[in-house]
């Protein structure tokens, strides 16, 4: 910009200077041609004066001619007529000059002047007239205009010129510097915007500037405080984000990351970068297939990750697309416990009522007479009754303990009485395989539901006596370990084996089903006793081995 400014104002001051020259010349010319009129004016009196009319002209005019004013002066004598006396051109045509204008403006003011041609000389002559004594006397030389002077003035007028481009160069100069100095340094400090610094403008001698400095200042300060929201903004997004269980991944139009969150590189690639495409970290054909052609309506893909089930969300918006990763193991898992939760329970179900119905039919038809024979019968329907009554009431308490829809009232509970209580249920049983029972048990007021801790202890004790061997024992304690509180329900029974202790808490299992069906258990006692663990958000660890007992160890947080 400033060679171009200097370049303008060079080529401007130039074109000023021949302008300004050729002007200057020219009244110089002028100028010079009027103190030429005057000098003539001067040598024609002086010529006049020395004329002795009564003697010979020509011979006079000759000699006076060299003396006039230069070697091409032309003197001539002319009569009141307009006849011509005498001149030193002998060639010149000795015509009337009566109609000459220089000898009208003479005859009339004395004196007479007048620039034309000469068809004698054939050139521009200057003449001047002097009438006195009758006789008007007139000089002449040859005239050429302006470049009659222009020898003399060339040289002046060069040396000026050129002093003066010299002056005016360095002045435009000095004038572009000052123009593009200050641009220069405005632009230098507009840098400084992409660094999120703050910009300092200096005070310029042009008032432009300054209010150029100002407006682009207070744009900076909007653009400081807009990027310091967008930054804030994006924070508080990419926080959130952060913080999802869900995998989410923002796209643009033509398939380039714009956004991730921590779960989606996690799920993929944990060098996921923005603006690369999204096809270098997913691999899956189901979903890039359905990125290709997705249309307005959203479409959901399901895809298997780290032995994890998930569906992929995919939607158009208005900047690109999105792609919601949700994580539905655990819905997955619940719909295939819920199908084998009620396949099993069809099926626990279905034995007592198949026994439960021939019993009836036998009893309905009359074909058992033995009165033993049929209270045999009504005390197996008894207890097939039974066995269902519990079955659903263990139904009934994992619902209750998984969807958590019933309200549940919190006690202070203690429990010695209520170990005391199951015990006695149970003594005999207890006397009948001479078991011995020893407790310990720490007098703790524990927050809780008492028929949840009832049916907590309950199944626990039931187990260690129906899987105890004869003549074996049970222990019980119960501690306060830090913030925990510790229950320990331990026995000297076959014990677990390591396949089956990884099953023991799901519903229905049975390590011996022949065995476990003649206790009469449901198969739901462990799996209640892992849900209300689970509701108290404590855990149940199981130390067993085989024919040497097994230990269940129950660690509940201890709330304020």
């Amino acid at each position: 910009m400033n060679k171009a400014i200097f370049k303008y104002f060079a080529s401007v001051l130039i074109l000023t200077l021949l302008f300004s020259t050729t002007v200057s010349m020219v009244i110089l010319s002028d100028q010079m041609l009027s103190n030429t009129k005057k000098d003539m004016f001067y040598a024609l009196r002086l010529a006049e004066n020395q004329i002795d009319y009564q003697q010979p002209l020509n011979q006079q005019i000759n000699k006076l001619n060299d003396l006039a004013y230069t070697n091409q002066t032309r003197l001539t004598i002319i009569d009141e007529k307009g006849k011509v006396l005498a001149d030193t051109d002998k060639t010149a045509i000795k015509e009337n000059h009566s109609d000459r204008e220089e000898f009208k403006e003479a005859m009339l003011h004395k004196y007479g002047y007048a620039t034309r041609y000469s068809s004698t000389l054939r050139k521009n002559m200057v003449y001047v007239t002097y009438f006195h004594r009758q006789h008007i006397v007139r000089i002449a030389i040859p005239y050429n205009g302006v470049f009659d002077n222009a020898a003399p003035l060339v040289e002046p007028l060069t040396i000026s010129a050129l002093l003066s481009l010299c002056i005016a160069l360095a002045m435009a100069y000095r004038f572009s510097q000052t123009l593009t100095q200050p641009l220069r340094e405005i632009s230098e400090e507009v840098s400084k915007i992409k660094d999120n610094r703050y910009l300092s403008f200096n005070y310029y001698s042009y008032d432009e500037f300054n209010i150029i400095a100002t407006k682009l200042k207070e744009q900076a300060e909007t653009i400081q405080n807009t990027m310091e929201s967008l930054k804030n903004e994006r924070i508080k997004i990419n926080s959130i984000l952060d913080q999802m269980n869900e995998g989410f991944i923002l796209l643009d139009e033509n398939q380039s990351v714009l956004m991730c969150n921590i779960k989606a590189k996690q799920l993929f690639d944990s060098q996921m970068e923005l603006n690369h495409s999204v096809e270098d970290y997913i691999f899956d054909y189901k979903i890039i297939d359905q990125l290709d052609t997705l249309g307005a309506e959203p479409k959901i893909v399901t895809i298997k990750k780290d032995e994890e089930t998930y569906h992929c969300y995919i939607a158009k918006v208005d900047y690109g697309v999105t792609l919601l990763f949700v994580n539905v193991t655990d819905s997955v898992n619940a719909m295939k416990v819920r199908q084998e939760f009620f396949s099993n329970v069809s099926h626990e179900l279905k034995t007592p009522m198949t026994s439960i119905r021939g019993y009836s039919e036998l009893l309905q038809t009359g074909m058992i007479d033995n009165p033993e024979v049929k209270k045999q019968a009504l005390d197996k329907i008894q207890k097939e009754v039974d066995h269902m009554s519990s079955l659903i009431s263990d139904i009934l308490m994992i619902s209750r303990l998984e969807n958590k829809d019933v309200e549940v009232v919190l006690h202070p509970v203690h429990l010695k009485p209520i170990v005391d209580d199951i015990l006695e249920s149970l003594q005999v049983e207890i006397d009948k395989k001479g078991l011995t029972v020893n407790t310990d048990l720490t007098e703790v007021t524990y927050l809780a539901n008492h028929q949840h801790m009832q049916q907590l202890m309950n199944n626990l004790i039931n187990n260690a006596v129906k899987y105890n061997q004869d003549q074996g024992s049970i222990k019980i304690d119960s501690y306060v370990s830090e913030h925990d509180y510790v229950i320990e329900v331990s026995d000297t029974g076959r014990g677990i084996s390591l396949i089956d202790q990884g099953r023991v808490f799901e519903r229905f299992f049975r390590c011996d089903p022949g065995r476990d069906k003649e206790t009469g258990g449901t198969g739901l006692g462990l799996a209640i006793v892992k849900h209300i663990v689970q509701y108290y958000q404590g855990t149940i660890q199981l130390q067993s081995k085989l024919g040497e007992g097994t230990t269940f160890k129950i660690i509940l947080p201890i709330k304020e």
